[in-house]
């Protein structure tokens, strides 16, 4: 096809085609005397494109999007989203306050601290691998809000940016394709979910060992078995362990958040006593 075919048969304008070929979205043939030649794999390619734009996506976000081909791709581009939503929110929200209050110190503040949350959990996105990397976020974002004002925060979001910027994270293929499983399977509501159960142990552990002492069992039982320790679930969680402790996750990046955030700090301490009387009611069984 030629582009005034492929133009009509898209739906699109010559503008538009030129320009998703411009930006190597599309490759049509050079004929011999000129013209470019579309295939109907390049007419595919359009019409999703231009779903896809339709959709609000960025030109790169697109290219990443057709040369991965999967939903993999889709499910990353989408986790950003959502924080961008999240993220145009407050930016609502602080342009209220601003005009109804005309305080630009406070708001430099409330802005800055945006950004520097922004600059993290954008980087975690980078590098953590797909699900995990949502649950990171998702699990650290409600500490991230409040402004730098001191030295010592300041020195840990600089060893922050550092360390996220160093890491190279390489998982093994049969662990992607769970962390992938998982992240088709998995939304907000479910990460909420967790979060609730695990605020709730924090919170009174001793009750809630009470409570679920049925489900904890089960839960030991399956640990332990032959068969968990043969599946991408128990691989991702020795992984992980691997990877926090060789990495400096839990020697640099955990006590940078704890000086970053004194809100996260109390709620590291109150994590470590709820984990410290798990540990010692079952050892004693």
């Amino acid at each position: 096809m030629l582009i005034n075919e492929v133009c009509k048969e898209c739906n699109l304008t010559k503008k538009a085609v030129e320009y998703y070929t411009e930006q190597g979205l599309i490759q049509p043939r050079i004929t011999e005397n000129g013209y470019r030649q579309f295939s109907e794999t390049d007419a595919l390619k359009l019409k999703r494109i231009a779903v896809l734009r339709g959709l609000g996506f960025s030109v790169p976000e697109i290219r990443t999007i057709l040369e991965n081909d999967s939903r993999t791709a889709i499910y990353d581009v989408l986790n950003r989203k959502e924080f961008e939503i999240v993220e145009l929110q407050t930016k609502q929200a602080l342009i209220k306050q601003l005009a109804e209050s005309g305080d630009w110190e406070h708001i430099e503040g409330q802005v800055e601290a945006l950004q520097n949350k922004q600059s993290i959990l954008n980087r975690i996105l980078d590098k953590f691998p797909g699900f995990y990397g949502k649950f990171v976020c998702l699990h650290f974002a409600p500490f991230l809000s409040e402004a730098i004002t001191t030295n010592e925060q300041r020195e840990a979001f600089e060893t922050i940016i550092r360390y996220l910027d160093g890491i190279s994270i390489a998982v093994p293929s049969d662990v992607q394709q769970y962390l992938d499983e998982i992240r088709e399977n998995a939304d907000v509501a479910v990460t909420q979910s967790a979060s609730a159960v695990l605020a709730a142990a924090m919170a009174d552990p001793e009750k809630y060992i009470h409570d679920n002492k049925e489900m904890l069992e089960q839960y030991r039982a399956v640990a332990k078995s032959e068969e968990y320790k043969a599946s991408p679930a128990y691989r991702l969680q020795e992984y992980l362990k691997q990877f926090q402790s060789e990495s400096g996750y839990n020697d640099v990046f955990i006590p940078a958040m704890q000086r970053i955030s004194p809100a996260y700090r109390e709620y590291h301490k109150s994590l470590q006593a709820a984990n410290e009387v798990f540990l010692r009611h079952f050892q004693q069984e």
